[in-house]
């Protein structure tokens, strides 16, 4: 074999290996669950990966709140996110006021894996029960950033 081809599969083998490599780094880590939180209110979230790494359960206690007051009695209604290839996922939240079975509000999750840590933005959207409470709390609406770990 001469010199000239040897090197020229020598370079293959390398960029053959990182391209490995770099695909390993932008999923998520299989099992894992990463936990962090949004800049806004610092809100906790949490993002547990399937054990197979193709789906995400995000979860926040409370969708960011960008005006006064709270919610209460509020429970989650998530399902799993699909994790694409390149390790991005897109995920909906829904709460539901307890007594009532009413929803009423919806967070709208996005991010990206990046082997041990997911950044990505969580956008709220207030008053769902009845035209008349969207109108009154779309003030309430917003968007925020998140980082998230994983050991």
């Amino acid at each position: 074999m001469s010199k000239q081809l040897r090197r020229v599969l020598s370079l293959a083998a390398v960029v053959v290996l990182l391209t490995a490599a770099v695909a390993l780094a932008a999923g998520p880590k299989k099992g894992a669950t990463y936990t962090g939180t949004t800049v806004q209110n610092k809100e906790p979230i949490t993002l547990k990966v399937s054990a197979n790494g193709k789906s995400v359960t995000v979860g926040v206690l409370s969708a960011p709140l960008y005006c006064e007051g709270g919610g209460a009695a509020e429970r989650q209604i998530t399902k799993p996110a699909p994790i694409a290839k390149d390790g991005s996922f897109k995920g909906t939240i829904t709460y539901e006021f307890t007594p009532t079975h009413q929803k009423t509000t919806k967070l709208y999750v996005s991010g990206k894996f990046s082997g041990k840590t997911v950044k990505g933005s969580a956008r709220s959207e207030f008053g769902l029960a009845s035209a008349g409470a969207r109108s009154k709390l779309k003030q309430c609406d917003g968007s925020t950033s998140f980082t998230a770990k994983t050991k």
